[in-house]
Parts: C-alpha cells; sequence; structure tokens
C-alpha cells in the first residue's frame, strides 16, 4: 500500500513522541516508513514543512476540546488549558508550537477562537487582540518550562535560602504544584483583562 501524506505525519508524530524533536530526523522517518530519504519530499517539501504539520496537529488537538459553556475567564481559562494538555501530550510539544505553529491554520483557528470568545463578552477587538497574545504566550512559554526540566534532575545540595526571606517562606510552606500555578496565571490574565475593560 503506497504512503501517503497522512501516513508521514502519523509517523513523524510518534517519532517525535519517542525521540523528542532534536533526534527527529528524515532519515529516520524514512526508515521508519520503509522509504528513501528523497521520497519523503514527495509528501512534504522540507523538514520546516514536516515540523509546521505536526505542531499545527497539536493545535488541532486543543481546538477538539469543545469551550467550556461558563464566564468569559473561564472560557478562556479552558481553551489555555486544552492548548497546555495538547502540548503536555507529546514530547518537546511547545518548543514545536512556539517555533512552527504560526501561522498554520489550526493555530490561526486557535487565535481566532479566543477573540471570539473575548469580543462576544463585548470587549473592543484591540484589547481582545492583546489578551489573545498574552494568554497564548502565557500558556506556550508555560509548558516549554515544564517540558525543559530534566525527567530524571541530579541530585543538588539544598541552597542557603537564609538572606532570601521570601523564598525561604515559600520552600518552608511548599511551592503550589504546577496545575495550580497555571491556572493561577490564567485567572491573573483573565482578571486583569476584566479589570480593563471596565475601568
Amino acid at each position: 500500500m503506497p504512503v501517503r501524506r497522512p501516513d508521514v505525519i502519523d509517523a513523524a508524530m510518534e517519532l517525535l513522541d519517542e525521540t523528542g524533536l532534536d533526534e527527529l530526523s528524515t532519515r529516520r522517518l524514512a526508515e521508519r516508513l520503509g522509504l528513501r530519504v528523497g521520497a519523503l519530499y514527495w509528501h512534504v517539501k522540507n523538514k520546516d514543512e514536516l515540523l509546521a504539520e505536526l505542531a499545527d496537529r497539536i493545535v488541532a488537538e486543543a481546538l477538539a476540546e469543545p469551550v467550556p459553556a461558563a464566564e468569559l475567564a473561564d472560557r478562556l481559562a479552558g481553551t489555555a488549558s486544552a492548548l497546555r494538555r495538547a502540548m503536555l501530550a507529546h514530547r518537546d510539544g511547545a518548543r514545536l508550537v512556539a517555533g512552527y505553529a504560526v501561522p498554520s491554520p489550526h493555530a490561526l483557528a486557535l487565535a481566532d477562537r479566543l477573540l471570539g470568545i473575548t469580543r462576544a463578552a463585548g470587549i473592543p477587538l484591540p484589547l481582545a487582540a492583546t489578551v489573545t497574545d498574552a494568554l497564548l504566550s502565557y500558556t506556550t512559554g508555560f509548558v516549554l518550562q515544564e517540558q525543559l526540566r530534566p525527567r530524571h534532575p541530579a541530585p543538588t545540595t539544598t541552597p542557603d535560602l537564609s538572606a532570601l526571606p521570601h523564598l525561604a517562606e515559600l520552600a518552608t510552606t511548599g511551592f503550589p504544584d504546577r496545575d495550580a500555578s497555571f491556572h493561577a496565571g490564567t485567572r491573573l490574565i483573565t482578571s486583569g483583562l476584566t479589570a480593563t475593560s471596565s475601568g
């Protein structure tokens, strides 16, 4: 059965999840598909186009989640959470989306969705564009940090926080978990929007 373009993208996504972005090569992909490297270019023009396709597919997974029927803040936060889940579902998903998703069709559709949610609440388009950019940048950056953390960090000595009273107190009380931190961040962005629009 001949290899089709969707087969190439499927195999590339599997390889990404197994090896990570740095080890994803057209040679490895061709070997997985039983093709010569040159045959891949019948389906994608180059590696950048392949990576853009993968990034677009990740964003499409976020778009497949329904927008919650709720208040403005919850609708925006829910959409951002869907994007976070989609990026976390794939190794180096945030790096891929940050580097290659714009201006892919689904990335544009996601931005348009956020604009639509915001404008439906009576927010002017320029402010809606600002909050959309802030929310997408925050979400991608947050997941990028999550995915760049070592999977098995080397043991380190406990830092001396005696001259850093706020960090020392935080270390004592405990750092919030990643989910709580992410949701708090989206709340700050959306509450800022509400305050700005009503001022």
